[in-house]
């Protein structure tokens, strides 16, 4: 009878999980973006395409399997992108689902979940990786698998979980790294019950083979020296394989002390009294790295990013309090329990912020690395989400006032519903990319601004990434020759520079604003680019291509470059042309 009950207890939440998981999918698979982003989404695109090498450490699980994604676009070069952008919002909505099915397995009721697994589908940083190609997405629903395995292992004692979680670990860690710091969350469950129980040799022994399918998890990595050695068109793998996993080409950051880079000094004064000592490498660490680096994308994520009107504040603020809530109602039920989600909290934000060390200031947002620390708050909302429903249901029940009972329960059900509701409505619009051409536009901008068989110098992810996607993807001006200056090299520049065999060369505008003073009075403004003239008296005269073209929509974000050239277009022609 209780091996009956347990497996109608496992088919329900089955279904709750399956059912919230296709909400989120297809939440996600609207709003996802249909062509390539920004920053590393171009690279990820156009590796997983050709199977070139990307950045260290390497992604080989993440692109072997969105590769599979993209062989169902049959040649078509235009349904490449969306298909990989299709592999993040399905990964991301499985791991909702997921999630759900965690907050149950820790003994919430099926009303918690939703509410939890729900807050977590319309988070700020959640939300972003869903809808464009990144290792995020996966890496979470590796994670987040993880979780749940071992939870249902607890649970049932099922040893053959265990080798199913190793396998998933290791090819968890071909798609990120950050699926390493569930570890410590896994690494508790297993040897609270290790100790628990008599059987102690065979379950060293079922870990022992576990780590075996960790070890297998692994050999996808074989995969980058083989391609390498092939060199693709796009290898950014330098120097031996090791060097490459150890990320040797990008700056260390030690542990202390915390103002480590020397030509920030200016910018670490503006958070702390001086940029020397203990005493300000903590105050540091306080304000700019765990307040400004960590508890802000907190606070972005379950409290709402700005321009909140007065009355809303506490409709955005109700996640957070739930999660409060959620975490004091654990401790009490389950202190094991409790320490299981604390640890994924910890390792994935404040430990995780302590480790990275972040300089001042970063290039970007970097609210992605700590999305299982935000994960962990999600699982914290279902649980206090489902304290307070209990709670009112029991009272009531007490009562015996059947018609103020169900009244009083619908009433409190939309007021915990309004935690996930509230995030979905103020999230939309900044995460509906379904009509986004801006990042595809100004790639092609880029190469249609230099002439045939152009050498064109970039500096930043921005101005190369989605570059690469439209010539290995969609095959747009491929006479083009894109050479990146951080993965090139000083010299090789300079050698292309000045012995360009007569083909013209043109510099992205962050190229120019960074080395355009080394040659005075030689850059003409050319469509979205800077031409180097042979000459210095040569006309100066900004020049507008004929090839630049635009399909943004009114709701678009475009960068200050960006915008000045539609400006100038403007003035010239009085409208923008729209050819796509």
């Amino acid at each position: 009878m209780r091996r009956r009950l347990q497996q109608v207890r496992s088919e329900l939440v089955a279904h709750g999980a399956v059912c919230v998981g296709a909400v989120a999918t297809l939440v996600y698979l609207l709003t996802m973006d249909r062509s390539a982003s920004w920053w590393d989404c171009g690279e990820f695109i156009a590796t997983g395409w050709i199977l070139g090498v990307g950045h260290p450490s390497g992604a080989p699980v993440y692109q072997l399997l969105s590769h599979l994604f993209m062989l169902l676009s049959f040649g078509n070069p235009l349904w490449v992108a969306p298909l990989s952008n299709a592999f993040s919002a399905l990964c991301a909505g499985i791991t909702v689902g997921v999630l759900y099915a965690t907050i149950r397995e820790l003994g919430a009721k099926p009303f918690g979940a939703l509410v939890g697994a729900l807050c977590y589908l319309f988070c700020d940083t959640a939300w972003f990786s869903a809808v464009e190609s990144e290792v995020y997405a996966p890496a979470m629903l590796f994670c987040s698998l993880d979780v749940w395995i071992v939870l249902r292992w607890r649970r049932t004692g099922n040893a053959r979980l265990l080798p199913l979680l190793g396998l998933l670990l290791g090819l968890g860690v071909g798609v990120h790294l950050m699926t390493l710091l569930v570890v410590p969350a896994l690494a508790l469950i297993i040897f609270s019950r290790i100790s628990g129980t008599s059987r102690f040799s065979r379950i060293i022994k079922t870990l022992l083979f576990s780590f075996f399918f960790f070890l297998l998890g692994l050999t996808p990595y074989a995969v980058i020296p083989i391609r390498a050695a092939a060199n693709p068109s796009i290898n950014e793998m330098r120097g031996s394989f090791g060097d490459y996993l150890k990320r040797e080409q990008y700056e260390k950051a030690p542990l202390y002390p915390r103002m480590w880079r020397e030509r920030d000094a200016a910018h670490y004064r503006s958070w702390t009294f001086s940029d020397q000592g203990f005493a300000a490498n903590a105050a540091y660490y306080v304000t700019y790295q765990l307040g400004y680096m960590y508890g802000r994308y907190l606070m972005y994520n379950f409290i709402g990013r700005e321009n909140l009107r007065w009355h809303c504040v506490v409709l955005f603020v109700l996640p957070i309090l739930l999660a409060l809530w959620g975490l004091w109602q654990h401790r009490k039920r389950s202190r094991r329990d409790w320490w299981v989600v604390m640890l994924l909290f910890l390792f994935g934000g404040v430990i995780l912020n302590l480790y990275l060390n972040h300089p001042c200031y970063e290039p970007r947002s970097r609210d992605y690395a700590y999305v299982l620390s935000f994960y962990a708050v999600a699982i914290w909302i279902g649980l206090g989400a489902d304290e307070i429903n209990e709670k009112v249901k029991s009272k009531k029940k007490k009562n015996h006032h059947g018609n103020s009972l169900s009244s009083s329960l619908f009433s409190l059900s939309t007021l915990l519903l309004l935690a996930p509701i509230t995030l979905a409505v103020g999230n939309w619009s900044d995460h509906d990319r379904s009509r986004c051409h801006s990042v595809h536009d100004i790639a092609l901008n880029h190469l249609n601004s230099c002439d045939p068989d152009a050498i064109l110098i970039t500096l930043g992810d921005n101005d190369t990434f989605p570059l690469w996607y439209l010539q290995q993807v969609e095959g747009q001006r491929t006479d083009v020759d894109v050479y990146n200056l951080g993965l090139t090299g000083w010299s090789r520049v300079l050698q292309l520079v000045n012995n360009s065999d007569g083909r013209p060369v043109y510099f992205t505008q962050f190229f120019y604003d960074s080395f355009g003073h080394l040659y005075p009075d030689r850059l003409r403004c050319e469509g979205f680019c800077w031409r180097l003239l042979p000459e210095a008296d040569e006309d100066l005269t900004p020049l507008v291509h004929d090839g630049i073209g635009w399909h943004i929509t009114p709701h678009e974000y475009v960068d200050p470059v960006s915008q000045r050239f539609l400006t100038t277009w403007r003035s010239l022609h009085g409208s923008l042309p729209f050819d796509r």
